[in-house]
């Protein structure tokens, strides 16, 4: 109910002695133990005054001053505590049945089902559980109460103008089953960092986080309602995912415009020549460009399937060497170098390794960049290149005829299948992540067909429909993870014939 619909409530019920709204909610929040905690950030977002920011008075990246003329913090950042959700999680007997979808979870050798049958949590599963380089004496899930958590955040725009961004800091229970724990209602949210800008100094947010997860790993004290017992909770965080800005941000390296631009592997990006452009591309075969040519050590071409990839600790040790490099201009060059723009502080978790617990996420990888750039291409719109000597752009009549058929095969469509799909030729407003996905599955199969002028534009549209149909069952065995490596391989290599 509304707050003034509670306020009225003491004149309807004048029997039942009704506090106010005010002392209700102190008194929930008294019973709960949960209380979220204000913190000082800087009117920019730059940073949380946390951590090594605690004592600073000025913001140490944009120097606008920490208080007004008042003495009082210009803005704060709400900090949301999930120790207590946790804990009360084992206080509800229902809910403790939900818990145990982990530590039941049985893996079949082969089969990938969820991300319990990753390596990264098969390796923890054998490894002690590390703090301040101290070992403790259990591993990681030893106890099937533990828990295991993901992270995310992105950045969005609240306001129409799309000017301003804020930043939620989301956590995900991957103790529950994966049909649930991803609903609202389950859904843990830490805070949101304001804005209006982008943090420059992402881990001074996190900051009050990590102090949680590093007391969670040690265990802290909960209450077992199907046990009728005390014991030592624990939860590691074990994934973290987002877009490419988002995680190059958290994981502090240079992101995707950078010259080393990938957090998998160290590929070299490269410049348009003659340009003044600073984007960079990571073509396999860079053999015809004038740098390469020029330098008779560089990669000709890079093999897919032997990609030099980084490793958990030379990423810490290049973090470690741009972080304490004598001077900036040497911490520039070797930032520059490896890509890598210092230490992030999810290195203190040793349930975390770089860079494989920060997975691509797939929805803005494929729906929301591939499929788009390769429409833009059909449709000549892809940052000013034409066709060259290929033959695969539409005339835009044909575009606008799958468009409209794309809008009319709503009415056909049963509405389980999701949202009645736009015009996608001119509303590209109502095209989202989802629209692109079922456009690509269900849609683009039939309306491009005989569309292309030459039929193996087509048929490589078809092979990464496949691809992806693989990639979103809810099973795949290891069988289909080499199929779909070497399908994404031949598809990125044909992509650039």
């Amino acid at each position: 109910m509304t707050d003034e619909t509670f306020a009225k409530l003491p004149f309807a019920f004048p029997e039942a002695n009704i506090s106010s709204f005010k002392l209700t909610k102190a008194r929930a929040q008294f019973l709960a133990a949960f209380k979220p905690v204000p913190y000082d950030c800087c009117i920019k977002s730059c940073c949380c005054y946390a951590g090594p920011h605690a004592a600073a008075t000025v913001c140490p990246y944009c120097q606008e001053p920490r208080y007004n003329s008042e003495g009082r913090p210009r803005k704060r950042f709400t900090y949301v505590p999930f120790t207590p959700r946790l804990t009360a999680y084992y206080q509800n007997k229902a809910f403790v049945d939900l818990l145990s979808y982990r530590a039941n979870f049985n893996h079949e050798p082969g089969k990938i089902k969820d991300i319990m049958d990753g390596r990264n949590y098969a390796r923890l599963c054998k490894e002690y559980v590390t703090i301040d380089q101290k070992r403790r004496p259990y591993r990681f899930f030893d106890d099937p109460r533990d828990i295991a958590l993901g992270m995310s955040t992105d950045g969005f725009a609240p306001f129409r103008r799309r000017k301003q961004t804020c930043w939620p800091l989301l956590l995900y229970n991957y103790n529950l089953p994966p049909e649930i724990r991803f609903l609202l209602q389950y859904i843990i949210c830490i805070g949101v960092i304001p804005g209006p800008n982008k943090p420059k100094d992402f881990d001074s947010f996190f900051w009050p986080a990590l102090e949680e997860l590093l007391k969670l790993a040690m265990g802290v004290r909960a209450f077992d309602a199907t046990r009728s017992e005390l014991f030592p909770l624990r939860a590691y965080l074990v994934l973290v995912f987002g877009d490419i800005p988002a995680l190059s941000m958290v994981m502090r390296i240079k992101g995707h415009n950078g010259v080393r631009p990938c957090r998998m592997c160290h590929i070299n990006g490269l410049r348009i020549p003659d340009s003044r452009a600073t984007t960079h591309y990571v073509p396999l075969d860079r053999s015809r460009h004038p740098d390469v040519r020029a330098d008779c050590s560089a990669i000709k071409k890079y093999d897919p399937s032997r990609l030099p990839l980084r490793t958990h600790a030379e990423f810490l040790e290049q973090g470690r060497q741009v972080q304490f490099a004598s001077n900036r201009t040497s911490s520039d060059e070797l930032s520059k170098q490896s890509g890598i723009k210092g230490i992030s502080i999810l290195i203190y978790l040793s349930s975390i390794y770089f860079p494989s617990s920060f997975p691509y996420d797939f929805m803005h990888l494929i729906f929301e960049n591939v499929i788009k750039n390769l429409v833009l291409l059909w449709t000549g719109n892809f940052k000013g290149l034409d066709e060259g000597s290929g033959s695969y752009e539409f005339n835009p009549k044909v575009w606008e005829a799958i468009g409209a058929a794309t809008a009319a095969s709503g009415s056909s469509i049963p509405l389980a299948f999701g949202a009645r799909p736009p015009n996608v030729a001119d509303d590209k407003s109502a095209t989202t992540a989802d629209t692109w996905s079922f456009w690509l599955l269900y849609l683009g199969p039939v309306l491009l067909s005989r569309r292309f002028r030459n039929q193996v534009y087509f048929n490589h549209f078809i092979e990464l429909a496949k691809l992806i149909h693989t990639c979103l069952q809810f099973e795949i065995t290891m069988d289909e993870v080499s199929t779909l490596r070497v399908g994404f391989e031949m598809w990125v290599e044909k992509y650039e014939e």
